[in-house]
């Protein structure tokens, strides 16, 4: 496998801002990503005294897996005070969109940099975010056929989505086997097909709740890197993180207060607004088998799905109790991860290191250091067959990457038609408008003919882009198979306006290039950079 680096033009540019060590930007982070002092920074900055306990949390909550030699060691050389690089992600279908394999490369590709850099032990951690209730994220994917050159939608369906956490929802297993089967009839059939499928469906045989078989889809992967996992639902995490979540309760004016202040100054220095959310407590409660957002309002806390009322008093006797019925929403949860973990960087995608400039006061209320902030890798696949028809149509790739196939087709089709036929109908469009001025000084202070003569305009000049659009859609129809090209190329480099990573599944690669593609052995040692990465399998 062959790996280039290329640069993309951003929309925003706000990553290469971070690059750039920007201060309009940096203001908001407690670090900056690009001195070397800040790494050296985390990595002497005394523990915090959880790590043999969160190690041994992770041990249990992996004890499912088949977990190899590095993965045990890395459980015990966290338990022993070892830093981390950490990242996470919802915990989609099938594995969900490439993206999320490729956040854990770049929790993997840094956590080996550091520690080669620093001659110590960095431990890779993921976060699988099981909390999370929002099914409709996570019940999907996409699979893209080749036969018709289209990406179709593979859904899980349900007629009872789960209202409490994905964490604690069991799928129904035939149901899933049936959209695994829709998954693999779309794609072509490899030689390693039949062994990907064995694989997936021994996990939905072997794992019951959705994100059991998300974590077991993600160690089979994963494993040989030493990739430790936790699930932000986990029922014992939540026994340790009773404490901070006491004080997030206790302190849930303050909280709010630094938070809305906080993104008012992103918005005032021009940053895009990213996190809604009408809370003032910025935690959920399992109640009525429901995860209910908390709201504090007429001196109670109340709950957004059961319109009830409950003190203060009232809700610490159920933390007390029973912690594993709260959890964290977009502004605690960063924060909770931080006072569990002693970390080094977290890597968030594009929107998500966006999330974090809004949480910096709330990271100095609840007293907890915020580490550096990186974005993820980004990397797109390049297909031999589009290489092949980059070639072909002499396409530049990061164009198509970046902007789409829409120039490059218009061009195309422009190119095949005649120029005369086009230029002499331009040409009388310019007579059109030089009689529509003519006309209209012939009956200026007549309202009416006036108008008359503009409908009159307006009609030939339609008629006139209506000839040169139907006349470029029969040259289009007369290229049909190049037109097939185009949409081939669309659907792989730029698919549904966006990068191939945001829609794609890494099933697909694995079934077109290997089972193992994504191992040590085969896929290509990365560097962490931020820009953008091309692998050719």
């Amino acid at each position: 496998m062959d790996c280039m680096i290329t640069k993309l033009n951003e929309k925003d540019q706000f990553i290469s801002k971070i690059k750039d060590s920007d201060s309009k930007i940096g203001q908001f982070y407690h670090l900056d990503a690009m001195q070397e002092k800040s790494y050296s920074e985390r990595l002497s900055m005394p523990n915090n005294g959880r790590e043999a306990a969160l190690a041994e949390v992770i041990k249990n909550y992996m004890s499912d897996l088949t977990v190899t030699e590095k993965q045990s060691k890395n459980i015990s050389l966290l338990s022993e005070g070892a830093k981390v690089v950490i990242g996470g992600q919802q915990a989609g279908l099938f594995g969900g969109p490439l993206y999320t394999f490729h956040k854990i490369f770049s929790i993997i590709t840094l956590s080996e940099k550091l520690s080669k850099d620093y001659e110590t032990n960095v431990i890779p951690v993921f976060w699988i975010a099981g909390e999370d209730h929002d099914f409709d994220e996570v019940n999907h994917t996409y699979a893209y056929n080749t036969q018709h050159v289209k990406l179709q939608k593979i859904k899980y369906h349900t007629m009872t989505p789960p209202e409490a956490s994905v964490s604690t929802y069991y799928p129904d297993k035939a149901q899933l086997k049936d959209a695994l089967k829709q998954f693999f009839k779309e794609m072509n059939e490899t030689t390693y097909s039949k062994q990907l499928i064995e694989m997936c469906t021994e996990i939905i045989n072997q794992y019951d709740s959705w994100t059991d078989m998300f974590k077991a889809l993600l160690n089979e992967v994963f494993k040989a890197y030493g990739l430790l996992m936790i699930d932000a639902n986990n029922a014992e995490l939540r026994q340790l993180e009773q404490p901070f979540m006491e004080k997030i309760i206790e302190n849930h004016k303050a909280v709010d207060a630094s938070f809305r202040n906080n993104q008012q100054k992103t918005i005032a220095s021009g940053l895009e607004q990213m996190i809604q959310t009408d809370t003032n407590v910025h935690l959920f409660l399992h109640e009525d088998n429901m995860r209910q957002l908390l709201t504090f309002k007429d001196n109670q806390f109340y709950l957004s799905k059961s319109d009830k009322y409950m003190t203060k008093e009232a809700l610490l006797k159920i933390l007390e109790d029973e912690p594993e019925r709260f959890s964290n929403n977009v502004v605690t949860r960063p924060i909770m991860e931080e006072w569990l973990f002693n970390t080094i960087a977290f890597i968030g995608g594009p929107s998500e290191i966006k999330y974090w400039t809004e949480l910096s006061d709330v990271f100095n209320t609840l007293d907890i250091s915020m580490p550096i902030v990186l974005p993820r890798l980004r990397i797109s696949y390049l297909y031999p067959r589009t290489e092949k028809l980059l070639s072909q149509y002499q396409l530049d790739k990061n164009s198509i990457i970046e902007e789409g196939i829409a120039n490059d087709k218009e061009k195309f089709i422009r190119s095949q038609a005649s120029q005369t036929f086009v230029d002499k109908v331009e040409k009388i469009k310019m007579q059109q408008d030089e009689l529509y001025e003519s006309l209209l000084s012939e009956v200026e202070g007549n309202n009416d003919n006036q108008l008359l003569v503009e409908k009159n305009n307006r009609i030939h000049q339609n008629q006139y882009d209506y000839l040169i659009k139907r006349y470029l859609l029969n040259i289009e129809r007369e290229n049909e198979i190049s037109m097939k090209h185009f949409k081939e190329l669309s659907e792989t480099l730029h698919p549904m306006g966006g990068l191939q990573e945001r829609i794609w599944n890494p099933l697909q690669i694995m079934n077109d290039f290997g089972i193992d593609v994504f191992s040590p052995s085969t896929y290509p040692p990365l560097s962490y950079t931020f820009d953008h990465i091309i692998v050719k399998p």
